[in-house]
């Protein structure tokens, strides 16, 4: 059994959500009104004249009527109902802000030799506590390397089977859990620049006023700008109404891409959105998945230049609680 299995196991199968056609039907509507007294960019008014499914209506009888086009809910309908949703949320309390999640990351070079090359998959728990004043832990357990496809596990049968590799930090074997203070770690970063709890509380609810302050602080161009709200609304301590403005925001940037209903490595369904971004690096394409039902990220996939799913975030638990920082434990 696999670590996804494991977690899918732990975590449950994802749940409908029976009142996301309501909401969104309440949405399309009001952004039919809107759209009557304003244009929309060309880039997003493609995605919402999305794809038409037919809906038949039974006349009396069993006779099938004709049939009538029902049009898919929009990019942008789908961020301002997940911005309601945000808003209207309970407000959260606790000690500690924990965000724990499974990052299954491709190891930086290639193993093998030769010609038989593959990559392989360092898959790993990390949790991240925050206390109120500041203080940080890092908590991980890693849960054995393993090859990254179907290609690759043939090489690495081809190549032995080999549980370690001379050189390389990567073991096919589970590695010890820890858990460690960070003396001096920053808390929270925007795109690099520390954050602080006061800073993050004080952004502005408005989403014009907090796309302009985001993109003062990144000093970057749009795709950093997305990235940047897109981690305001989970891997930071938000208010409900900056997590709601950083919906709305995210809605009105052209760069960002939907790119409909997916899952996550583990089966988990959502909303998927996509942008590009310059990091040191190169271009990166960033991609989200929204659990609409509740409007959390539920997982971040990072795809470098030619290189498919180079690091992949699966969030586990983002929010406040009281229990004590302790190492995490793997899925089991």
């Amino acid at each position: 059994m696999d670590e996804l299995t494991r977690v899918r196991e732990l975590y449950g199968e994802p749940k409908p959500d029976p009142v996301l056609k309501a909401r969104v039907g309440a949405l399309l509507e009001a952004e039919a009104r809107r759209r009557l007294r304003r244009p929309w960019t060309a880039a997003v008014a493609g995605l919402a004249a999305a794809v038409v499914a037919a809906v038949v209506i039974a006349l009396p009888g069993g006779s099938p009527g004709i049939p009538v086009p029902t049009p898919e809910p929009s990019g942008r309908s789908i961020l301002l109902a997940a911005a309601v949703t945000a808003e209207s949320g309970p407000v959260q309390a606790g000690a500690y802000w924990r965000v724990r999640k499974l990052v299954r990351q491709r190891y930086p070079e290639m193993l093998g030799g030769g010609e038989n090359r593959y990559w392989v998959i360092d898959p790993r728990i990390s949790e991240q506590w925050v206390s109120r004043n500041g203080k940080v832990w890092a908590g991980a357990v890693s849960l054995g390397a393993e090859p990254a496809g179907p290609g690759d596990r043939e090489a690495w049968l081809q190549d032995g089977s080999p549980a370690e590799w001379p050189g390389h930090q990567v073991f096919t074997a589970a590695g010890p859990s820890t858990l460690a203070t960070v003396r001096g770690g920053v808390a929270f970063s925007m795109a690099g620049r520390p954050m602080t709890f006061a800073q993050i509380r004080s952004l502005p609810a408005d989403p014009v006023a907090l796309r302009a302050h985001v993109a003062e602080i990144v000093s970057a161009d749009e795709g950093v700008v997305a990235d940047a709200l897109s981690g305001l609304l989970w891997s930071k301590p938000s208010p409900s109404d900056v997590r709601a403005a950083a919906y709305r925001a995210l809605a009105d940037l052209p760069n960002v891409t939907y790119l409909g209903t997916q899952a996550d490595e583990s089966g988990r369904a959502g909303a998927a959105f996509s942008f590009t971004l310059r990091e040191p690096s190169g271009l990166v394409r960033r991609t989200l998945i929204i659990d609409t039902g509740n409007s959390q990220v539920i997982s971040s996939t990072t795809d470098a230049v030619g290189v498919k799913n180079d690091q992949v975030e699966l969030v586990l638990e983002a929010g406040w609680t009281n229990e004590r920082p302790s190492a995490p434990q793997a899925p089991g």
